[in-house]
Parts: structure tokens; sequence; C-alpha cells
């Protein structure tokens, strides 16, 4: 069986060690040279900035109209120039990542439909200026994209972020990393119509729930830090280093099988990378010890229900929460080397609206100042 297990390790853990970094490096470099020789001196100015630049760790999971984004929508763009922006995601993210960042995005206009249905079906909230801005306000055409540095030089990096999404890469050398990662669902299940059951994060959840279940009744004491959720995950936009401490179960303690949902977990979220840049960070939590990560969880343990879990360690932070039951966020971080700050020599200062001020940017979005 621990011979099993191990072989199933190697095989998740190990896909995509095949492919060369420079193979990968040189790809995006071309999408990324292709995408702004395409675009106007106008677009390419309102979307490049120094490698420096803070703008690199502002970024958020809500819509645009509550934190406006740095850079330049997708629905300002040409379809040319959109092709070209998918091509940069392909170069970027493994075939996994790309199909849930556009799945994602592709979301927004499912929420549109069902939020303006909601409207037309409630003449009080059509009165409340907010709810309609809202609506207005989803759009797959609504994710931004910003381009740092230059990609013929040796460290230079992009993002596209909008809502339930940011995707933030670095490249140095033949480096790539894809970190910080937001992925966030709403609906989480496609309730009805002709894409009822769709799901753009198919398994977040359940592994993490397959992990929690495979628990005795002693570890999973163990694990459970709260029986509420809490109001979003704790690392998100703006929050990167506050999560100082271990919590839960800690993975020395797992059996072999156990070790081996908690390795499968962690894969699904680190393989939203690029083959190279998910086998480098794969090194790098190996080299910190598979043994050295710590798992919690709060809330429920009905699959249908709230619920929490955080993966831990030196060199991986992975957090899920379930909003509701059919909405969820979740947030991959490396704490060493976000943004590729171990590579570059650059520390940046992530930021992130306060509630007041994201409020006060919806009420302008609706006319409302």
């Amino acid at each position: 069986m621990l011979r099993t297990i191990l072989t199933i390790a190697v095989l998740l853990l190990g896909a995509g060690a095949w492919t060369p970094a420079n193979a990968d490096a040189t790809a995006l470099r071309a999408a990324a040279t292709s995408f702004l020789a395409d675009l106007s001196g106008a677009q390419r100015e309102a979307l490049s900035f120094p490698l420096k630049d803070n703008a690199r760790a502002t970024w958020s999971n809500l819509p645009i109209a509550m934190a406006p984004p740095a850079g330049v929508l997708l629905a300002e763009l040409s379809d040319s120039q959109r092709h070209l922006v998918h091509k940069m995601l392909q170069a970027s993210l493994s075939s996994q990542g790309y199909a849930k960042s556009t799945a994602i995005m592709w979301l927004d206009d499912i929420l549109r439909i069902s939020e303006k249905a909601n409207l037309e079906n409630s003449p009080e909230a059509r009165k409340n200026p907010v709810a309609v801005a809202m609506a207005d306000n989803r759009s797959s055409g609504n994710y931004a994209i910003a381009m740092f540095g230059d990609p013929g030089s040796d460290g230079w990096g992009w993002k596209i972020t909008g809502h339930h999404l940011a995707v933030n890469i670095t490249v140095k050398g033949n480096q790539i990393g894809a970190l910080p990662g937001y992925y966030g669902s709403n609906p989480r299940v496609v309730p009805d119509g002709p894409y009822a059951g769709f799901m753009a994060l198919g398994s977040e959840s359940e592994l993490g729930m397959d992990l929690m279940t495979s628990l005795d009744l002693q570890q999973q004491a163990r694990a459970s830090i709260a029986s509420e959720t809490p109001q979003d995950v704790l690392a998100g936009p703006g929050r990167r280093a506050s999560l100082k401490k271990f919590e839960g179960v800690p993975s020395k303690s797992l059996s072999p099988t156990q070790l081996g949902l908690l390795r499968r977990l962690v894969a699904e979220y680190v393989r939203n990378a690029k083959g190279a840049a998910a086998a480098d960070h794969i090194d790098a939590i190996a080299a910190g010890g598979w043994d050295n990560l710590w798992f919690s969880w709060r809330g429920s343990m009905d699959i249908d229900g709230q619920f929490y879990y955080r993966v831990h360690g030196a060199r991986v932070l992975i957090e899920y929460n379930r909003q509701d039951p059919n909405h969820d966020h979740s947030v991959v971080r490396d704490p060493v080397n976000d943004y590729g700050e171990d590579w570059l020599g650059i520390h940046y200062t992530e930021t992130h609206p306060s509630p007041a001020e994201y409020m006060e940017n919806l009420r302008r979005a609706a006319g409302a100042d």
C-alpha cells in the first residue's frame, strides 16, 4: 500500500517537471512581446509599470467597481488582443490553471444574468443604485491586465485580476512563479439553465474534505480550530503576513495514506502553475519537509455546508473558505517568494482598499454621490 501511495505521489507531484524551464519562459516572453506589440501607444502606457512598482502587489478579488485595478480591462481590448492575453495565460498556467481562470471569468457573465433577472423580478431592488451597479459590473470583460518591466529583460512580470481571480506571474531568467494566486467562484455550482451543474473549482472543496474525513477522531479534534468559519480567507489581498502561527494537526502525525491525501490537496493548488513553475514550488515545499506542514479546519464537515481549511508551512500557505453553500474563495501563497521577491531582491508593499473605501467606490460607480 505504501509503495502504491508513493507511486501516486510521484505521478502527481512530478508531472510537469519534464517541461524545461527555459521552454516555459521562452514561450511566455514570446506571448507577452506579441501582446505588447499589438497594443496602441495609449494602451501600452496604461498597462505598463516599472518592475519595482507597488502596483504589482495591489490586487483584489472584488468586482472592479469596488476595487478599481491597475492596467487595461479585457473589455477595452480588440479580439486579436484578447487572443494574445489568452496566449499569455496559457503560457503562464497549466491546463488546469488556465481552465479554472477562464471559467471564473466566464462565471461573471452567468452571475450578471442571474442578478439582472433578480432585479427584473424586484421593483424595489431596481430602485437601489448600488444593486444595479453591482449587476452591471459583472462581466468577463472586467478583468485587468498589467505588465511590470520589459519581457525582454532578465526580470519582469504580469498579472490579471478582477472578481474572484488574481494571477500574479513573475519571470526571472528561466524561472517562472505564479504566486500569489486567488481563485473563487460564485455560483460554486451553476444551479439551473443550460449550464446547470457547471463548476469552475471542482476539486478544492472535495480534496479538503477527503483529508479531513480521513483523520481519526483525535486528529480531527486537533485539526478543528473553531466551529464557525471566518468571513473570508485570512491571508487574502493586502494581508500577506497576517498568518504567522501554525495551527491544527501537524503532517508529521499523519499516516502514509493521509499524507498522500495532503500532497494531493497541495498539488491541486500548486499545479495551477505551468509545469516548471509548479515543479520548482513543489521542490521548495519538499525541501522544507512534507512532515513540516500543518492542516487546520473550521466549521462544518458537511460537503454542502460552510467550512474553511488551511495548509500552512514554511513555503506554502493554502486557504479555502466556503462563503456560503454556493460561493467559495481560495488563495495559495509562498511565504518566502510571493511575486518572485526572493529571486528579484525586491520587497513589495501589498495593499488593498479598506471596506469603507470599496463601499465608497461602489457608491461612486452607482452615481450615488
